[in-house]
């Protein structure tokens, strides 16, 4: 049997007493608002983990100096120095010694294969006592060639044309918000490739950006937009989730416009039209375009590609300028851009049944990226004829 401890000899586990004098009002005001919040169920570590900024690696930097943690304060540890000792390190050991010493070795590795891709000129004839052959001169006379004046690479090259390319993106403005849409095709060419592209970006909840054109430049916009997002979240989010100022459409309009007139005048435009969807800054429904020449329009009823024929007429018979806005309602924008949908996929030959709709209002973006076009009929195929001579 064993023997039970000795009490008397267990440390004192009692709780310490309050240090003297009352808490900072500051810090009992900040508890106050955690234990409000706990009790609605919002916790802080819940909101840390949903964070989409906090999971941005870059943001160590910025967090390491909220904290007031150093770039030596971060390898402190508890164990002695004996087995752990930051500040004996050698100074080749740190981040920036070894950047410059990749730095070198890569510049070194790029020198010798300099040195190995020199051209040697073979001679036609043998030279003359002159020291100058036909077509090599002598080294012991003009000294070696220097192989660092030949180009290495070929000049930049930027994209003449598109290959993979989506074709319209339609947007018609109602009286609470915007209705757009985009199919979910990406032609190869002339060839249906890709029938899963999402070519409607939804952006911090509050807008939506309908992407023609490009693919590959429309991925590069994702990833521009993504890490926008970002930012803002990270520079406007508070602890309870609410946000104090964010971008609005208007807002991402005018980035996104400036951002393909700089490509352009960089001769490299991003090869899209864009169409921005969503509220403005006074809460007003907003609908703007910008093209690769980072030309922008705004107007009730917008669309691109094949849309812009197709499409607008029967949007502008529903929206027909602002003062139609006001009075249509969601349902029939809905119904609108549905029929343009349908009537681009009778005629547009780079148009697929299926694409995406998002409505976007005061409450959010309520986007579907996989709906399926209805009511489809081909009777109308029957009564079109070709340009040749027509035979009864």
């Amino acid at each position: 049997m064993a023997s039970l401890p000795d009490l008397n000899r267990l440390p004192n586990l009692d709780i310490p007493p309050s240090p003297p004098g009352s808490p900072p009002a500051s810090t009992t005001a900040k508890f106050t608002n955690f234990l409000e919040l706990k009790k609605k169920g919002i916790h802080f570590n819940d909101k840390l983990a949903q964070s989409s900024a906090l999971k941005n690696p870059s943001l160590l930097a910025k967090l390491m100096g909220f904290a007031g943690v150093d770039d030596k304060a971060q390898y402190a540890s508890s164990l002695p120095t004996s087995v752990w000792d930051p500040d004996a390190f050698p100074a080749w050991a740190y981040k920036d010694a070894l950047a410059k010493s990749q730095k070198d070795l890569q510049k070194q590795l790029e020198e010798e294969k300099a040195q190995r891709q020199a051209l040697e000129f073979v001679p036609a004839a043998a030279p003359d006592d002159s020291g100058r052959g036909p077509a090599n001169p002598r080294d012991d006379v003009y000294g070696t060639y220097n192989a660092s004046y030949l180009q290495q690479s070929h000049p930049n090259q930027h994209t003449q044309s598109p290959i993979v390319t989506g074709t319209s993106v339609i947007a018609v403005k109602f009286k609470d918000g915007v209705v757009i849409a985009a199919d979910n095709l990406a032609s190869y060419g002339s060839l249906a490739r890709f029938t899963d592209v999402k070519r409607l970006l939804p952006f911090a909840e509050t807008s939506i950006v309908g992407i023609g054109g490009d693919v590959s430049d429309m991925q590069y916009i994702s990833r521009l937009l993504n890490s926008l997002d970002i930012q803002e979240a990270y520079s406007s989010s508070t602890l309870d989730g609410s946000s104090d100022a964010h971008l609005n459409a208007q807002n991402l309009h005018t980035y996104l416009s400036k951002v393909l007139y700089k490509r352009r005048s960089s001769f490299n435009p991003l090869w899209n039209q864009l169409l921005v969807a969503g509220l403005d800054g006074e809460g007003k429904p907003f609908l703007s375009s910008a093209d690769l020449l980072g030309t922008t329009f705004s107007a009730p009823t917008l669309a691109t590609g094949f849309g812009a024929h197709l499409a607008q007429p029967i949007l502008r018979r529903v929206v027909s300028d602002e003062k139609d806005v006001a009075t249509t309602d969601r349902e029939t924008a809905l119904a609108a851009v549905r029929e343009c949908m349908k009537v681009l996929f009778y005629r547009d030959a780079r148009s697929m049944d299926r694409y995406s709709i998002a409505v976007v209002t005061k409450d959010g973006v309520d986007l579907k990226q996989d709906e399926q076009l209805e009511g489809q009929s081909w009777a109308f195929a029957e009564t079109i004829r070709g340009y040749g001579t027509q035979v009864n």
